[in-house]
């Protein structure tokens, strides 16, 4: 019965998110997060998001395992609101996502000095500023977030 549950969802949420496609590429997507794969990536109603302008150490390390709690903790019983962007990074939309009360979870986990901004992907410059109210990212940054 809970697998039958599950694929429900997973459908109904990948039936709304094809439906809510635009032209541009760009989606609206909102629902439960049904799991967290790591600090930059979550899913939302059985959507794969990875979370844009924002890099987290890898989950198998012990600053990735924090990120992970941390977005956990933030996003858990939550229902998200999401903006993809049209693009994909393997099998995950990209996009940012907020918490009911508008916050961003990507700017939350920067200030926390769970993750840090990834600046080839943060062209608009959203994670600048908390960036520099949370200090340098101790992290690694991948070569691809270098512009």
């Amino acid at each position: 019965m809970k697998s039958i549950k599950w694929v429900l969802v997973v459908s109904v949420g990948l039936v709304l998110f094809a439906c809510l496609r635009e032209d541009t590429g760009r989606a609206d997507l909102s629902g439960s997060v049904t799991h967290v794969r790591d600090g930059d990536t979550i899913e939302v109603s059985g959507v794969p998001v990875r979370l844009s302008g924002l890099t987290c150490d890898e989950r198998n390390t012990s600053r990735g395992a924090s990120a992970t709690r941390a977005v956990t903790n933030l996003v858990n019983g939550q229902a998200l609101s999401c903006t993809l962007t049209g693009e994909k990074s393997y099998d995950r939309e990209v996009g940012r996502c907020r918490l009911p009360d508008g916050r961003d979870i990507g700017t939350e986990l920067i200030l926390a000095r769970e993750c840090g901004r990834c600046e080839r992907y943060d062209p608009e410059g959203t994670y600048i500023a908390p960036q520099k109210m949370a200090g340098p990212y101790n992290g690694v940054i991948p070569k691809y977030c270098r512009v």
